[in-house]
Formats: C-alpha cells, sequence, structure tokens
C-alpha cells in the first residue's frame, strides 16, 4: 500500500459519521417525533370514529368520548364519518380526520 493511500484511508476513517435516527414503526408517517398529546391536537392521524349501540363515539389512544362529553378542554359537538366538531367557550373547530379528503354530493345522471 503506497503512502499515499493510506493517509488518504486515515483521512476517511477520521471523518465523523453522519446517519438518520430510525423511525418508530408505530407512528403514522409525520409524526415521529411528536407525542400523543402532540397527535390529538394535531388532528385526526390518531383519532379514529366507533359506533358502539349506534352511537358514534371518538376514539383517541384508547379512549372512547361520546357527543356532549370533555375532550381536553373542549366538548365534542358533533361527530360525522369524516369530522369532529369541537366546542372550546365560545369557538367551535371541526377537526378532519382524513387530511385532504372532502365530503360532497354529486348530483344523478340525466
Amino acid at each position: 500500500m503506497s503512502r499515499c493511500t493510506l493517509i488518504l484511508l486515515l483521512g476517511l476513517l477520521s471523518l465523523p459519521t453522519v446517519a438518520q435516527s430510525l423511525r418508530d414503526p408505530t407512528q403514522p408517517p409525520g409524526m415521529e417525533a411528536a407525542g400523543p398529546a402532540t397527535a390529538a391536537r394535531a388532528g385526526a392521524p390518531s383519532w379514529s370514529v366507533i359506533v358502539v349501540d349506534g352511537r358514534p363515539h371518538v376514539a383517541v389512544g384508547t379512549r372512547l368520548y361520546a357527543q356532549g362529553q370533555m375532550l381536553g378542554r373542549a366538548r365534542v359537538e358533533r361527530i360525522t364519518e369524516t369530522e369532529i366538531w369541537l366546542r372550546e367557550g365560545q369557538a367551535l373547530r371541526k377537526v378532519p380526520l382524513y387530511a385532504g379528503v372532502q365530503r360532497r354530493s354529486v348530483p344523478a345522471a340525466p
């Protein structure tokens, strides 16, 4: 081995290595750094709708919330297949369950 190759090899070995941290496979994409509380505030990635005895419930983690119950500081006003309506004081906000998905009626073909 030549002296030049040895110097180059030692120089490469002394450089710091940079590696990406591994992603948690149990979390949805984009939620790696966020904990469950952040995911719940961000909206629906960790929320789903479950119907129990004919009444829809919001499933957040392992807890179920029906219409009228408190979810943190907000009251659950309405639950649909695609969104949850929450009231905090006088403010009413809609939390979509699926980002970028909108439900609308399509007129019947003639």
